[in-house]
């Protein structure tokens, strides 16, 4: 009866953590690829930079096991990502990005500003500002996406109790092209790929009890996608990275340099061997000694040799007196 009552309290366990309520978190969504913010700020004033399209290439659909589902695989609106990686890139220091997606929206609302002051003031009225130009403009697209690149799992079964791992593998490939607008050539063309990931962990109990009388099966499992957009942000922010590395390499922009100060280097040991008083420190050089040539060297050690034989007669003299 024990037993029965032990298997009866797991189970209604299982089924409690199962059914807890989802957590439906309410996020800013942040910088994937940290290198996008911390690379160094250009010299000169940011570059003026428009984006017209980034389209999904792929025509894939969204996979869902063993067929696939209406819904496309990547996102439409990756456009969207390319624009907010630009701003971010540096800080917003890299670029400054024109608005082209929704060209003929901002016409139709410069065009309803000028009529409604026409109206107010005449033909005298204040007119627009022009909008920027780009000398240059980014597109490309999300080129490929390709499910099921490496698949597999690991399991065991013991006496009705199984444990079992798997995981899969895709891949999602994006282009980015640079465009100068004055020639039309593609100055700059990178690719980026990016894995995604996906892991599932489960494990359940069949098992007969009571003389193969009573079945007991228990279900446990826990699975992990990782977001296809969030993948796509950050092939993005990467791709982003390497077009501004690649136009460093092409003498397009430049990095900014840092001035670096050099301290003043002062002397400070006079003439006289003395420190100067600006600097308030105190150098003892010592005894300033004559320079001696070798001649000089001989004469002192003949001089001495003199004095020293001069001594020893003296001194024999007055021996030869205390005698007598």
């Amino acid at each position: 009866m024990l037993r029965l009552l032990s298997i009866f309290l797991l189970s209604l366990l299982l089924v409690g953590c199962a059914s807890n309520k989802a957590k439906f978190d309410v996020r800013k969504q942040t910088v994937a690829y940290k290198d996008l913010t911390t690379i160094k700020a250009p010299a000169g004033d940011p570059i003026i930079i428009a984006v017209y399209d980034f389209l999904d290439m792929t025509g894939q659909k969204k996979p869902g096991g063993n067929f696939a589902s209406m819904s496309t695989a990547v996102t439409q609106g990756s456009y969207q990502l390319l624009i907010k990686a630009l701003q971010d890139a540096g800080n917003g220091e890299w670029f400054r990005v024109v608005e082209r997606t929704s060209l003929p929206s901002l016409l139709q609302e410069r065009k309803l500003i000028r009529s409604t002051r026409q109206q107010v003031n005449g033909e005298g009225a204040e007119p627009l500002p022009p909008l920027l130009f780009a000398g240059a403009y980014i597109t490309g697209g999300i080129v490929g996406y390709d499910s099921d690149i490496k698949s597999g799992g690991l399991g065991a079964r013991v006496l009705g109790i199984q444990a079992n791992r798997q995981y899969r593998q895709d891949i999602v490939t994006i282009i980015l092209r640079l465009v100068n607008v004055q020639t039309g050539e593609v100055v700059i063309t990178t690719t980026i790929e990016k894995t995604i990931v996906s892991t599932s962990v489960g494990s359940d109990v069949f098992k007969y009890f009571d003389t193969d009388t009573m079945l007991v099966e228990i279900e446990a499992g826990y699975a992990r996608n990782e977001p296809v957009t969030f993948a796509i942000r950050k092939a993005i922010e990467k791709g982003v990275v390497e077009l501004i590395h690649s136009g460093i390499q092409k003498d397009l922009w430049a990095f900014e340099v840092e001035e670096v100060s050099v301290p003043e280097i002062k002397d400070y040991i006079g003439d006289d061997g003395l420190n100067t008083a600006e600097n308030g420190i105190h150098v003892d050089m010592g005894e300033v000694k004559e320079e001696k040539t070798y001649e000089d060297y001989l004469k002192e050690k003949e001089l001495k040799k003199e004095n020293a034989d001069e001594t020893d007669n003296d001194s024999d003299s007055d021996s030869s007196s205390d005698t007598n």
